[in-house]
């Protein structure tokens, strides 16, 4: 993870020896994206040309600005994820994933682990367990890019059971042709939106799902234990909210504590599993909270 930076034009990052690489395939496939700029299809072929460097078997490529639901460029899922992605992740789920979280902070630009914008510990994360479980997904890798009026993409790439996680040599390629890729995403989208979109209506789907989540559990929570709640629906073990609130561990964990009992679960998994479910019910009332 880097901060953003200013990039120098395309032609500048490639011939000042950038890609100088034994890896021959990133030098020519790098090179070919840049024909592409400003086609119908440049999404899908820088796709292509990011499986060329660095193999994945999942996809997605998104635009995002503020205060609007992420816009999906380009998917290249498999068919179990692309059902999940169409319902839970665009009904709302968007909000807690890494992704589009990350997305938000202007800090964030490059290349990115999925430990390094997931906060907590990633193995043992419930919400890990409860989204990515169902794909049979064990890891991701991201490529965050900010356009100079503000908005930002990323292409997040994942791998299945079996495939094996991204190793440092995967991440060593990517962050090679990173400087062309970031170029090119910005010169192909700076004067071109990111769709058809229409203006955000204060009940709008994104604004009704960022509300329920900033309300989830308020009617009856203590204004700590809202805290907790709203870490641990951003993923946060209780270690790491521990740190985020300024308190010990053993605290957090008693505060934890009340909330699942307050909500009527018994875990971080059903506190999870209980908003989501809201994002789904016709007249949600507050968050859930009984």
């Amino acid at each position: 993870m880097r901060i953003a930076r200013r990039g120098s034009s395309l032609e500048h990052t490639y011939r000042r020896g950038a890609f100088m690489n034994p890896a021959n395939e990133i030098d020519s496939g790098v090179a070919g994206i840049i024909a592409h700029i400003g086609d119908a299809d440049f999404p899908a072929r820088l796709t292509e040309t990011v499986q060329s460097i660095v193999p994945f078997q999942s996809s997605l490529f998104m635009g995002c600005e503020k205060s609007r639901a992420p816009q999906l460029l380009h998917d290249g899922l498999g068919e179990d994820e692309r059902a999940i992605f169409s319902g839970a992740y665009m009904g709302g789920a968007y909000l807690l994933a890494p992704g589009y979280r990350a997305a938000q902070d202007a800090a964030v630009s490059g290349v990115c682990r999925l430990s390094e914008v997931f906060p907590g510990e990633m193995e043992t994360s419930q919400y890990f367990s409860v989204y990515w479980g169902q794909t049979g997904m064990i890891d991701e890798l991201f490529l965050f890019v900010r356009l100079e009026d503000g908005r930002a993409t990323y292409l997040a790439l994942g791998r299945y059971e079996g495939a094996g996680l991204f190793s440092d040599e995967d991440i060593r390629h990517l962050e090679i042709a990173e400087p062309v890729f970031r170029e090119a995403i910005r010169r192909h989208w700076r004067d071109r939106s990111f769709g058809v979109i229409e203006p955000v209506k204060p009940d709008s789907g994104h604004e009704r799902v960022r509300r329920l989540l900033t309300e989830f559990g308020s009617g009856n929570l203590t204004p700590r234990e809202y805290e907790v709640c709203q870490l641990m629906l951003h993923g946060h073990s209780s270690k790491s909210g521990a740190r985020e609130l300024g308190i010990s561990p053993e605290t957090e964990r008693i505060h934890r504590g009340r909330v699942f009992q307050k909500l009527g679960v018994t875990s971080q998994v059903e506190t999870l599993a209980l908003f989501l479910q809201s994002l789904s019910e016709k007249h949600p009332d507050n968050g859930g909270a009984q």
